[in-house]
């Protein structure tokens, strides 16, 4: 490759920094160090929504559960279901439990009423006249409720 001697630009200059080079890498550290803040900000954001919305959901989800629960009879348990008998109908047997990442809600084994999602894994339990959710989200968060169920014979 042919090159000139003698002439060298200011680009190729071997004494060391010029003010113009100096002056781009300040400008492209500054841009670096505002915009690094901003982008952890609007990471913490979006993190933070997602756990909202999560909650409202559990939230959302236990207060249904119990509002069908004083209203039911004849609660059964089994480690991944929860069923009992539907107020007003003694023939209706509704069956809450864990559908690959969702919990659904199915009456008489039909229909998929989505209650929950995301869900990692759910188990439910009966013990004292009490009945315990315990809930493990896909992002490894637990939730756990226990409700007291008002029984009430079948007729």
């Amino acid at each position: 490759m042919w090159r000139a001697e003698g002439k060298k630009g200011v680009w190729w200059n071997s004494n060391g920094f010029t003010l113009i080079e100096s002056l781009i890498v300040l400008m492209i550290f500054s841009a670096y160090a505002v915009s690094v803040p901003l982008l952890y900000d609007g990471a913490y954001r979006v993190i933070e929504s997602g756990k909202a919305e999560k909650n409202t959901e559990w939230e959302i989800f236990v207060i249904q559960l119990r509002n069908e629960m004083h209203r039911a009879s004849n609660w059964k348990t089994s480690e991944k279901t929860l069923t009992y008998s539907a107020e007003g109908s003694s023939d209706e047997l509704v069956t809450i439990s864990q559908y690959y990442d969702k919990i659904r809600r199915q009456v008489n084994g039909l229909g998929h009423e989505v209650l929950l999602q995301h869900v990692e894994t759910a188990s439910f339990s009966t013990k004292g006249g009490k009945v315990y959710i315990h809930v493990t989200f896909s992002n490894n968060e637990q939730e756990g409720t226990v409700m007291y169920p008002l029984y009430k014979e079948m007729p």
